[in-house]
């Protein structure tokens, strides 16, 4: 795809993401920042809510592997009360491509990247809600960043941060050299990018009371010039053949150190892990609050955006 017709999508993205953020009356500014990592620079897409609150620090919102920031505007009118700085991951949403070369050390990588971040717009400590890898990278932020992260929202599964995380079929086929880019590039429907993400990740009906600028934005990012090739490096340093790769999981030792009161929002449907069989490593954190909600899946805001987005709120207030 040439440059320009690269824009063309580009323009088309926002267009669908401003439709939707109106939809929830959510105000946004659009922001770049290259950051640094042990891979190379990046430049990052942020977008920003609301305004800086006195005497609190801003929330960072993470999205998940292969996802978009689109997807947590059903969140947004529950935290108008705060800054809200929502990072497209590199590779991801509107940000550069990003690559990451086999070996990568996912840990460290995630949580330079948010160090520099943090560095570059000049904050000293913010409130992290993250989504699946979003959640993952956040438990990492929580215990090697300590002094600058206040508190922790995980909603849905953490990805594969917690004992007895196992990747899903489609997970391994996304980490195969060649293969996962090919099939994340797979241009489609409306329809169908709403069947084959709640059938495979968000869960039945995740999709049923979102504006349709949100899947619209949602399947524009996925195809969008280099992002596929960038989503499917991230898998393949999550996975090796059927297994995690060594050092993705956070031991419940290292759980025990976190400091930071967390509060998680799992849906019992969740198709990637289940609470139950995460226990040990939930109990193991020091302050953690655990929310199940029954008939929710891997995003659990969409099944019931009001009773998700009332508990965070509640979580990061003062």
């Amino acid at each position: 795809m040439t440059p320009q017709a690269t824009a063309s999508v580009d323009t088309e993205i926002r267009a669908h993401e401003a439709e939707c953020y109106a939809h929830f009356d959510a105000r946004r500014i659009e922001d770049e920042v290259v950051v640094r990592s042990p891979v190379g620079r990046h430049l990052v897409r942020l977008q920003v809510f609301g305004d800086e609150h006195r005497n609190l620090p801003p929330i960072l919102l993470l999205h998940g592997i292969g996802s978009m920031q689109v997807l947590a505007a059903p969140l947004l009118p529950y935290l108008r009360e705060r800054r809200v700085i929502a990072v497209d991951w590199p590779g991801h949403g509107l940000s550069a491509p990003c690559m990451l070369p086999n070996g990568t050390d996912l840990r460290r990588f995630a949580v330079s990247v948010m160090d520099s971040l943090m560095d570059e717009l000049g904050i000293h400590r913010v409130d992290l809600v993250g989504h699946s890898l979003g959640a993952q990278f956040s438990v990492y932020a929580a215990l090697d960043l300590a002094a600058q992260v206040r508190r922790v929202v995980l909603l849905g599964a953490p990805g594969a941060a917690f004992d007895g995380a196992k990747p899903a079929h489609l997970m391994k086929i996304l980490a195969l050299p060649k293969v996962g880019a090919r099939v994340l590039a797979t241009h489609l429907t409306d329809g169908a990018f709403v069947r084959t993400n709640e059938a495979f990740v968000l869960g039945p009906g995740a999709f049923r009371d979102v504006p349709r600028a949100m899947i619209t934005a949602g399947r524009l990012m996925a195809s969008r010039p280099g992002n596929p090739e960038s989503i499917a490096s991230y898998f393949r340093n999550l996975i090796r053949g059927n297994r995690l790769r060594a050092g993705v999981a956070v031991s419940t030792d290292e759980l025990a150190r976190m400091s930071q009161p967390t509060m998680l929002a799992w849906g019992d449907d969740d198709a990637f892990h289940t609470a139950a069989a995460a226990a040990a490593s939930i109990v193991a954190i020091r302050d953690c609050r655990l929310l199940r909600f029954p008939n929710a899946g891997h995003a659990p805001w969409l099944h019931n955006p009001r009773a998700v987005g009332l508990a965070v709120a509640e979580h990061i207030a003062p």
